[in-house]
């Protein structure tokens, strides 16, 4: 998953609470890519690389992992949170 130089420098164009707010965003499991998306023009594998860029390697396969059993990749919900059968 290389980055490119643009690609870094969109990352690096951020302010740091517009980064704390993209990492934010991409924690919490009611945000959706299209949400992100929306205000800060990153697409899904941008945020993956931005993800990648912004955490330590250990926080960033947590995250990975975290967004795997909550979310597909097209940016929905693959079970509803908080429903128990």
């Amino acid at each position: 998953m290389g980055k490119s130089r643009k690609t870094i420098k969109l990352f690096n164009s951020f302010t740091e609470d517009q980064v704390k707010k993209i990492i934010k965003m991409a924690w919490d499991d009611r945000t959706t890519y299209k949400e992100i998306e929306k205000l800060y023009k990153l697409g899904p594998n941008e945020v993956e690389k931005f993800m990648q860029h912004h955490l330590s390697d250990k926080d960033f396969i947590r995250w990975k992992k975290r967004l795997s059993k909550r979310f597909n990749f097209k940016g929905k919900r693959s079970k509803e949170i908080g429903a128990r059968g």
